[in-house]
């Protein structure tokens, strides 16, 4: 359902909203900042989620410069936000531009170093869970919608603000539950700003940014097995653990199997032009490099992901005493599949693997869809708006966001950050002491800012 209030009234009362301001110490900060801090102080951990509670401190900034909002809620309660601002009236209106980010976060597990839902700002950085991954887009985001709604310059598109949930979890309470049960708050979107994008620095330069156009598909997987409970001093080889570690020995025994899917073909011949001569030429020969058996040369560290169909077993559950057979063990796989890939075909290839008397559920998947496109205007007006501090390439990525659920109705979607991130920096995210520099974001506040207002300000006017 969806639920329209007067955002006065907005699901953070006034009490709450004061309480997580945050005390800057005197510091100078950006309005931004101060924002952000506020954003992450509100635990959105997923599990549970508790994205109403972010959804309610966005909406009451929004309703601070006079703009609605509505909230929309799944059954679960699980809670996203949307807000629109409509092109300027008399103008020939092209397709929306929709500007979205997830409220939910990855549990603050390991050991930290500070409250990861502090907020805190220390020695230039803003702390906490979410820094990086990805409120700070989120508040970039408001900062762009907000700063949209001020200027009298003319656009010619809507802009539609969307702050889900559960992305964390797959998506499925929120991108994919919000197209499915309000597709029509969407209905007139053609172009879609998310995360993903994947900018390189190194000592402070720019190298490139990376536009994410194209990413590796989901298949998650529980696996059940089921056997007889007991005392563990008995003789019981065959007990539903046994059976699941016997499975899970099978499975992760297979051979991979490597090969270049196009996508990550494209990706590296763009790529090669800004690498050192040896590597460029592997890059733009990238079939000789990878056999069916693996890479014939080396590569950067990490790149093997992008050539393999990829399992990780993630979550082991079993018995709770070590005395005590359990009836129960299950466990959970991450697998991420190559955009070409058959996804029943290689289903069935872990069925058979694992076994018989296995269970397999599938908790969440994507179908194949064709990369984002890059012939486009918008993408080479997104793109011109960079190109002055360094080239822009359209990137592929081994994770998955909920860009894919766009792209599967035909939207296009781009991977976009507008921030500069060292390696020590990306390090926090889905780790602990996650934090982001406050240079760095303040300039990534600037830059979506530009962005946007190319995006929807009419050509004829533009630039």
């Amino acid at each position: 359902m969806t639920y329209q209030r007067p955002l006065a009234v907005a699901l953070l009362s006034l009490g709450l909203w004061m309480g997580l301001q945050p005390e800057c110490q005197g510091q100078e900060v950006s309005p931004e900042v101060r924002w952000l801090q506020g954003y992450l102080r509100i635990d959105t951990s997923n599990p549970p989620g508790d994205e109403f509670l972010g959804a309610g401190y966005l909406a009451r900034l929004l309703h601070s410069q006079g703009i609605a909002a509505s909230f929309l809620v799944t059954p679960e309660g699980r809670t996203s936000l949307y807000a629109r601002l409509p092109a300027t009236r008399g103008l020939e209106r092209r397709p929306a531009l929709l500007l979205v980010h997830h409220i939910d976060v990855v549990p603050a597990e390991g050991k930290w170093d500070f409250d990861p839902f502090s907020g805190e700002l220390r020695d230039g950085f803003v702390l906490g869970r979410g820094a990086v991954d990805v409120k700070s887009l989120g508040i970039a985001q408001l900062a762009a919608f907000l700063a949209l709604a001020k200027s009298p310059e003319p656009r010619d598109r809507d802009v539609v603000l969307l702050a889900v949930a559960d992305e964390e979890n797959g998506g499925g309470r929120g991108t994919r539950w919000v197209l499915e049960h309000h597709g029509d708050l969407v209905s007139d979107v053609g172009l879609v700003l998310n995360e993903g994008g994947a900018n390189k620095v190194v000592n402070g330069r720019l190298l490139w940014w990376g536009i994410e156009v194209a990413q590796k598909r989901p298949l998650w997987l529980r696996v059940r097995a089921r056997g007889r409970a007991g005392h563990a001093s008995g003789h019981q080889p065959w007990s539903a653990t046994h059976d699941l570690l016997r499975g899970l020995g099978s499975l992760l025994a297979l051979p991979e199997e490597y090969r270049v899917s196009p996508p990550v073909r494209e990706y590296l011949a763009a790529l090669a032009p800004l690498q050192p001569p040896s590597m460029a030429k592997r890059f733009a020969q990238i079939d000789e490099v990878v056999g069916p058996d693996g890479l014939t040369k080396k590569l950067y560290p990490g790149m093997t992901g992008l050539f393999v169909d990829t399992v990780q077993v993630t979550v082991l559950r079993a018995g709770e005493r070590i005395n005590t057979i359990s009836a129960t063990a299950s466990a959970d796989i991450d697998v991420r599949l190559l955009p070409d890939t058959d996804a029943d075909r290689f289903l069935e290839r872990i069925r058979q693997a694992l076994g018989k008397d296995l269970r397999v559920e599938v908790l969440v998947t994507s179908p194949e869809v064709a990369p984002s496109p890059i012939d486009t205007e918008p993408y080479r007006v997104l793109a011109a708006s960079l190109k002055p501090e360094a080239p822009v390439i359209p990137t592929f990525i081994s994770g998955f966001t909920d860009s894919r659920y766009f792209r599967e109705r035909g939207i296009p979607a781009y991977g976009f950050s507008p921030f500069l991130f060292e390696p020590q920096v990306l390090v926090g995210i889905h780790n602990a002491n996650e934090k982001i520099p406050v240079d760095a974001f303040d300039r990534g506040v600037a830059r979506m800012k530009a962005a946007v207002r190319a995006l929807v300000t009419p050509s004829e006017t533009a630039r």
